[in-house]
């Protein structure tokens, strides 16, 4: 990035300039200069580098079980990526909430650790919250430009669904540290929380969560104190960022990510043939008509699709009196 001169320098370049006695090579050389960050020893930083650099790694890792379970739950494509993890004081995230909000109070638990009666927060915005309610009760997911609060019946099925996250974010966490996670209430007046401190510092992390055309974010608030504990046994250089140096981790994953699949419905297409049809012709047929199609009649003629990927080839038949196709050939793999 290019250096900017202040307006004292373009004041003196100008003069110069006017007086022919310009020395540019002088100006460039004073404009650079060392980059020096402001630091406030009143409020240290808690978090170093390393320990930012996890939590990334950590929550890439959520995002992607949490897009899997969304999109299983709620029969929508959904994506859920990590836009920044930063550090800051936990009252600069409480400004930052609206007097009607969605928080979920989640509780930090391992017996590795000693930790105990910790607490994590996570914040949903209001069209997501409103538009996953809207599709758990059956509607399309449009229902999401509501301005009210929330009644009993909707927090009930968002705890149900908080519940669930406490699974994911346990696997998430489980690459590098022994954890679990319960689900401890949920509030929508930011003001009733009162187990952190306002100067305390911790992580926010902030994922963007998009249901089909729908986005809107999910803030998770880490404070400091709940973590102490915890990053003390870290050592970055004995962390393994590559899970598949694990066989087995690799294999819970897998496992995981079928379990939260397998439940999905799948459009199944068999597909006798296609051909191109000229719109004089198309607009002459008749009852009785005979449309050739580009396929022949011999086995492992049938093409059957798995949604938009052609996934088998099969035959044609019948099967209990109605059509049925036998796979003779996998084309995916």
């Amino acid at each position: 990035m290019a250096e900017v001169l202040s307006q004292q320098q373009i004041d003196k370049l100008l003069g110069s300039l006017q007086n022919g006695n310009a020395d540019i090579d002088e100006i460039e050389k004073k404009t650079v200069e060392q980059k020096v960050k402001e630091y406030d020893f009143l409020s240290p930083k808690k978090f170093t580098r390393e320990q930012i650099r996890l939590l990334r790694y950590i929550f890439d890792s959520f995002s992607r079980l949490l897009s899997l379970y969304l999109s299983g739950q709620l029969r929508v494509v959904c994506q859920v990526e990590v836009m920044q993890v930063e550090e800051e004081e936990y009252k600069e995230f409480g400004n930052a909430l609206n007097d009607s909000t969605l928080l979920a109070l989640m509780g930090l638990h391992s017996n590795t650790y000693n930790v105990e009666g910790k607490q994590i927060l996570l914040e949903m915005s209001r069209p997501i919250s409103f538009s996953v309610i809207d599709k758990l009760l059956g509607g399309d997911g449009s229902g999401y430009n509501i301005d009210r609060d929330y009644t009993e019946i909707e927090l009930s099925l968002l705890e149900y669904l908080f519940k669930q996250f406490c699974g994911l974010m346990k696997d998430a966490w489980s690459n590098y540290f022994d954890l679990t996670f319960s689900m401890d209430s949920i509030e929508t007046n930011p003001q009733m929380i009162q187990t952190i401190q306002q100067d305390e510092s911790a992580a926010i992390v902030v994922l963007e969560v998009s249901l089909n055309d729908i986005k809107g974010n999910l803030n998770i608030c880490l404070p400091a104190s709940s973590l102490e504990e915890i990053f003390k046994s870290y050592n970055a250089k004995l962390v393994k960022v590559n899970r598949k140096d694990d066989p087995e981790t690799e294999k819970r994953r897998r496992e995981n990510i079928m379990d939260q699949l397998k439940d999905t419905p799948l459009i199944v297409s068999a597909i006798l043939g296609e051909t191109s049809v000229p719109m004089k012709e198309l607009l002459d047929l008749r009852p009785g008509d005979i449309i050739p199609l580009d396929s022949k009649v011999e086995p492992g003629s049938i093409t059957v699709d798995v949604e938009d990927l052609h996934w088998f080839k099969g035959t044609i038949g019948m099967g209990k009196k109605n059509y049925a196709v036998r796979i003779d050939k996998v084309l995916q793999s």
